[in-house]
């Protein structure tokens, strides 16, 4: 066996000696190229109009020359996929990014990835796109026309402009009939006229005339549906359609009651979705529509004169309530509204029963726990114009004689407030309207002969504490306004009153 072992030997150390004497090319520390840090670029995101803008970006990397790296620049998110399959969707192979934004509203990611060529070693950076379109993402103002039609104008608050009088731009008149609501309805599934393809949109629901309505694509202003083509059948003359909104589904209400689809790209729609409904049925429904369990909504019944919910269930008061109840035969809906503060949120709906003045329904948990009867001395008992807080405070304000009043739903009391720098003229509208935690706006609309004016204040406290944030304008009378936005999420408010530190996303 020693004659073995010894040459077994030989060979073993002969073999060390070639790995020693090949440490020079092995990597350490002190050979390891610097840091690879990919700078100059977006730290959060940035936004970008498709179809009319260029995405041209130049990174920089110190301690390096441009002959010593590789860049490449990838996209991912909506239509390209989720981020583990990034480097399939290559944008750029050049240090400066000169890419033509054609995509599909939305948010997407962008990666900008440096490479050391001799060592292959890399860095990179990773910012949020959010490509909208020109009204893809702002405030719409639905108003009456001078001579008794509806016509829209949209505020872009990221560039402070206006355009006004759209429909009068985009088809040559405006709806005809009187304005009588406006929702806007996230991910509506549609035929695009251009593809003949199914895909989705924020759309944008107006009611106008005596039973009309025009579902709008907020992209590029196209009609997605009107009554004539929103049914897999004819849709029977006397329906007076209400509203559109979201939740887990997109709901549509009628008087005729009410019908749903899955969200696009959500579990109930496909490719060969087309966005028609069957016709609405149930109870009746309402302009007066309101969130209620992050899955459902809840809204006011007309035919059945009751609050209702859309699964078909009627809203009860708690199990062993014993306090005031409404006479909901002789009651008439008026506002609704939803506060959220410190993960406890409140869904409210105020009534008005002729010769008995104004009952306050608050709804937690699914159910009625409380009803009060308004002192008729309150604003809130009077009031025409009312917006409740949703973000945060548990408050409902009103306007009386062209006073903000601030109602305290913990104090049950009601305190004045300033409105700082509000443009002159009569207070006709009223809204809080917010979007996760981007904004949180008490929007007045104040009207001057056949011109309005809109002041948008931050809210700090429940208080306005500064002139407002923005301002426009526009001619006719206004109605209402509502913020759209393209919306990826396919369940925005779903953990909503599930889990305490849930938020809602948008208003009602």
């Amino acid at each position: 066996m020693k004659k073995y072992i010894l040459p077994l030997c030989l060979c073993l150390m002969a073999c060390f000696s070639a790995c020693f004497d090949d440490d020079s090319t092995v990597a350490t520390e002190a050979k390891r190229p610097h840091e690879i840090k990919v700078e100059g670029l977006p730290q959060k995101d940035t936004s970008v109009v498709a179809f009319s803008t260029t995405l041209e970006l130049t990174p920089t990397v110190q301690g390096y020359s441009d002959d010593e790296l590789a860049f490449h620049w990838y996209i991912y998110g909506g239509q390209f996929g989720e981020k583990s399959e990034y480097r399939k969707n290559v944008i750029g192979e050049e240090k400066k990014l000169s890419y033509p934004v054609e995509l599909k509203i939305g948010r997407y990611s962008v990666i900008c990835e440096a490479t050391h060529k001799a060592t292959g070693y890399f860095g990179l950076v990773e910012f949020s796109l959010n490509v909208t379109s020109a009204y893809s993402d702002g405030f719409y103002a639905l108003k009456e026309t001078a001579d008794g039609n509806s016509d829209l104008d949209f505020y872009n608050y990221h560039e402070k402009e206006t355009m006004n009088d759209m429909l009068q731009r985009k088809y040559g008149a405006p709806l005809s009939g009187k304005p009588r609501g406006m929702n806007a309805v996230y991910r509506k599934v549609h035929i695009d006229q251009t593809t003949l393809l199914s895909t989705y949109a924020t759309g944008l629901f107006v009611a106008h005339g005596k039973n009309d309505f025009a579902l709008y694509n907020t992209v590029d202003m196209s009609l997605m549906f009107d009554r004539s083509s929103l049914y897999f059948s004819t849709m029977e003359e006397d329906e007076i359609p209400y509203a559109m909104a979201t939740g887990e589904n997109n709901y549509y209400f009628s008087n005729k009651g009410i019908t749903f689809e899955g969200l696009g790209g959500g579990f109930f729609s496909s490719e060969y979705a087309t966005g028609k409904l069957a016709a609405a049925e149930g109870a009746g429904g309402s302009s007066i529509v309101q969130a209620f369990n992050g899955r459902e909504l809840s809204y006011w019944s007309e035919s059945e004169r009751c609050l209702t919910r859309t699964d078909g269930y009627p809203i009860e008061y708690k199990d062993g309530y014993t306090g005031i109840q409404i006479p909901f035969e002789q009651a008439t809906a008026i506002a609704s509204g939803w506060n959220w503060n410190a993960g406890e949120n409140t869904i409210w709906y105020l009534f008005d029963v002729e010769n008995d003045g104004r009952y306050l329904a608050l709804l937690q948990k699914g159910a009625i726990i409380e009803v009060r009867h308004l002192d008729n001395t309150l604003s809130l008992a009077q009031a025409e114009i009312i917006a409740g807080q949703g973000l945060q405070g548990s408050f409902i304000y009103s306007i009386k004689d062209n006073q903000l009043y601030r109602y305290s739903m913990i104090e049950q009391g009601e305190t004045a407030l300033n409105m700082p720098s509000l443009p002159a003229g009569s207070i006709a509208y009223m809204a809080n309207l917010f979007y996760e935690s981007n904004f949180d706006y008490l929007v007045v609309g104040v009207q001057n002969g056949n011109a309005y004016s809109v002041a948008m204040y931050k809210i700090e406290g429940g208080r306005l504490t500064e002139a407002p944030k923005h301002t426009f304008t526009g001619t006719g009378t206004l109605k209402k306004i509502c913020y759209a936005i393209p919306m990826d999420s396919d369940k925005p408010n779903f953990y909503a009153f599930i889990y305490d530190w849930a938020a809602p996303t948008f208003p009602y």
